[in-house]
């Protein structure tokens, strides 16, 4: 018979396990906007650094370029994010639209809702304390 140490010992099952569990209460909160919580991120960084980059917003999402292509077009479809080439090589760079101004807001109400959730269901200091460490492992100092 095979051993297998434990799938609650392995770090990446418990945080696949754990991004599920948190992305199914902000996706819950956001389907009232029409929105998934990756289409929100989106905006917020969008909404955060006008003029931002396909690189950089990839970079800044730990994305691939086409996946995050994928996921902004429902947004430029409904003339949420506009997107222009710029200079000569014809980079594309994301801003908001005022539509998207306004989505960003009401988006904005359900996100501080999934928020409290969360903060509720493991604790304001377990929350802030996974965010940090999470943050600290994707973008070190």
């Amino acid at each position: 018979m095979k051993t297998f140490p434990g799938s609650d010992l392995c770090y990446c099952l418990a945080a696949r396990r754990g991004s599920r569990f948190i992305t199914r209460i902000y996706d819950r909160h956001l389907a009232a906007v029409q929105l998934s919580f990756s289409q929100f991120s989106l905006l917020v960084l969008i909404y955060e650094h006008p003029g931002i980059t396909l690189s950089t917003l990839a970079e800044l999402m730990v994305m691939e370029r086409t996946t995050l292509l994928r996921t902004i077009k429902p947004l430029r479809t409904g003339d949420w994010v506009m997107c222009e080439p710029q200079g000569a090589k014809k980079i594309l760079a994301f801003t908001l639209s005022a539509l998207g101004e306004v989505k960003f807001q009401e988006a904005h109400c359900a996100w501080a809702d999934a928020q409290k959730e969360l903060e509720q269901k493991i604790g304001q200091d377990a929350a802030v304390s996974l965010r940090n460490q999470t943050l600290s492992i994707v973008f070190p100092r």
